[in-house]
């Protein structure tokens, strides 16, 4: 189990080291780059046995609540500072080795500046209060992707304060280039490696292959796990199926995410996973490894459609060998309500549609989806 207080705990101890111990080597001191986040080092003598898996959590969109714009009809905020938001969720999550999922918007208090709206009614800008970062810790997250097209909402000063709140709280913040690139995470004696790239300025750039291989080729070298998150895709209904061609919406280039994500596990990745198009999308499996191709929505209970399938909110629970090839899992089904956030759906619907999807854009997948979510590996 993982709990909040066994972290915070954890990163003070590992602080009074590094600060109190005498004759510490240059490769401890060096062990955080600029670009890596680190908050757990392992144990480089500890003997891993050939039995261990380790289990993994992934959602898509998370966004808390907004304070952007003032509204007239009423708050963009929960109940309750949204602590409830992941109530059912959180059997998940706490429970697995490793969860987590895209953080669309800033944690910013205070007006900031905002980017420009260019049609208010169909652009959405997204500001959530720095205080919602408990919800995340609560829940049992341990690292959440920012780079998407929102994480700009609110220009230099939202990204540095998005980055500070995840930090101080003791989780791991992937996706901005030069900024915060990749995480490692440490579970069980190994080492996993955690990065996102989206579309947008100061993300790492889901178009640029090159760069996916440069990112992935770094953490193959000093991970066990490697795991590639995206921000990709066209979106909406009319753009659930995976062409293997370039998308675009709205002017921008979105990604071809079937070559993407095919790069990502040909550079080294285990497991590659995508949201963007706020639906979900096929899964696929591709050389023993596990792709979700979206996740869509997980938690955006205001200013944000959740209607029909935008409302679906697919937990994907996957669990891995220590060479990271996919042993089985489970597609928990979700279904979101305003204001109050996910919860379970005991008709599967999530599940059923990812599992059509999958059928008929990889029809050649080994991946085995069940009525109730099973994935399985034959």
């Amino acid at each position: 189990m993982k709990k909040k207080a066994i972290k915070c705990a954890f990163f003070h101890i590992l602080i009074a080291m590094l600060l109190c111990a005498d004759g510490c080597s240059s490769a401890t001191a060096s062990a955080q780059s600029d670009t890596d986040s680190i908050l757990e080092m392992p144990d480089p003598v500890a003997e891993v046995s050939d039995t261990v898996t380790l289990s993994f959590a992934f959602m898509g969109d998370i966004m808390m609540g907004t304070t952007f714009p003032d509204s007239i009809h009423g708050t963009h905020l929960p109940k309750d500072g949204g602590r409830h938001l992941f109530d059912d969720a959180r059997t998940v999550t706490e429970r697995v080795d490793v969860a987590g999922g895209n953080l669309e918007g800033s944690f910013l208090d205070g007006p900031g500046k905002r980017r420009k709206m260019t049609n208010p009614k169909t652009y959405f800008i997204f500001r959530m209060p720095t205080e919602y970062v408990d919800n995340l810790v609560d829940a049992g997250f341990d690292f959440l992707g920012i780079a998407n097209n929102h994480i700009n909402d609110f220009g230099a000063p939202g990204r540095s304060s998005t980055m500070r709140t995840l930090r101080q709280a003791g989780l791991n913040v992937v996706g901005l280039k030069d900024s915060c690139e990749t995480a490692l995470i440490e579970r069980k004696g190994l080492r996993i490696g955690v990065t996102q790239f989206g579309h947008g300025a100061n993300n790492l750039n889901v178009n640029d292959l090159k760069e996916l291989e440069r990112v992935v080729s770094k953490l193959r070298k000093d991970c066990d796990i490697v795991v590639v998150s995206f921000h990709g895709g066209a979106e909406g209904t009319a753009y659930m199926h995976v062409t293997g061609k370039p998308e675009m919406y709205v002017g921008e280039k979105r990604g071809n995410v079937k070559e993407f994500a095919h790069a990502a596990i040909d550079a080294g990745a285990d497991i590659v996973v995508g949201h963007g198009p706020h639906v979900p999308r096929a899964a696929e499996l591709y050389k023993d490894r596990i792709i979700f191709y979206s996740l869509g929505n997980f938690c955006t209970p205001f200013r944000i459609g959740i209607a029909g399938a935008t409302g679906y909110a697919p937990l994907a629970e996957v669990r891995v060998n220590k060479k990271g090839e996919f042993i089985g899992g489970k597609i928990h089904s979700l279904l979101q309500h305003k204001g109050i956030g996910p919860r379970f759906d005991e008709n599967h619907a999530a599940a059923h549609l990812i599992r059509d999807l999958s059928l008929k854009d990889f029809p050649e997948s080994p991946l085995v989806i069940e009525n109730d979510g099973k994935l399985s590996h034959p």
